[in-house]
């Protein structure tokens, strides 16, 4: 059922000129910064970290502006065409309706993932690719994409149009995107380490595959999951 759910939803994304335009800008803007990169080191000697680490970190903050984007019709979509009524009153699971929005989004956006692909392609002919700095790289930026889709299914949830559905989930993304610049003083110092999302993703584009990091995003997409399936719950309770 989970797999019915996500393949439907996949489909209609695709077949939709959002998903495009939202792949058409990420492939713009991470390999634009990976070719200002590359022209920016032609000639040095040798360059102080991997080409590839930049667009990477880059395209954490780039997914802050489009994951809303594939995220904000995920339930708010369904109201809007008279469907939410019916998926409350098949003989679906809440979490089963969960997951499988939540795994639509996330493969739409491992979809933008996938396009960052052909920069290590292209520097495998230009130099060497060191291959634990970039799975580590790629990791987190898959942790990112988890985090995003989840709290965009929850916040689809908890409102009825497309539009604020995009704002809130950009903004609660902002949110963790500015605690990381409260700075390393005092208490605030202490909460934006804990919490900033600079701070937990930069080690993994460093090539540092720490352990609370990983817990970090992984916690926070499972609690966004936990929140939408006990609003998905509340709202077929109450009708």
């Amino acid at each position: 059922m989970i797999w019915s759910i996500c393949r439907r939803d996949l489909i209609a994304s695709f077949t939709a000129p959002m998903a495009w335009l939202v792949l058409a800008c990420w492939s713009l803007l991470v390999n634009g910064v990976f070719l200002w990169t590359l022209y920016n080191v032609h000639g040095t000697p040798g360059a102080q970290v991997p080409l590839y680490t930049t667009p990477l970190n880059w395209g954490v903050f780039f997914l802050v502006l489009l994951a809303p984007a594939v995220t904000m019709g995920s339930f708010t979509q369904e109201r809007a065409q008279g469907t939410m009524q019916l998926l409350l009153t098949v003989p679906v699971r809440e979490y089963q309706l969960v997951l499988g929005k939540f795994l639509a989004a996330f493969g739409v956006l491992l979809s933008l993932v996938v396009a960052t692909l052909v920069q290590p392609l292209v520097l495998l002919f230009i130099s060497e690719v060191a291959l634990p700095h970039l799975l580590a790289g790629y990791c987190g930026l898959v942790l990112a994409c988890a985090l995003f889709a989840a709290l965009g299914i929850w916040i689809s949830l908890l409102v009825d149009t497309v539009i604020a559905a995009y704002v809130i989930t950009f903004a609660a993304i902002a949110v963790l995107v500015l605690l990381g610049a409260l700075g390393d003083q005092g208490w605030y110092g202490a909460v934006g380490k804990a919490m900033g999302l600079a701070q937990r993703a930069g080690p993994f584009f460093r090539g540092e595959l720490r352990l609370g990091n990983v817990a970090w995003f992984l916690g926070l997409a499972a609690g966004a999951l936990v929140m939408a399936h006990s609003a998905l719950s509340a709202r077929r309770i109450h009708g």
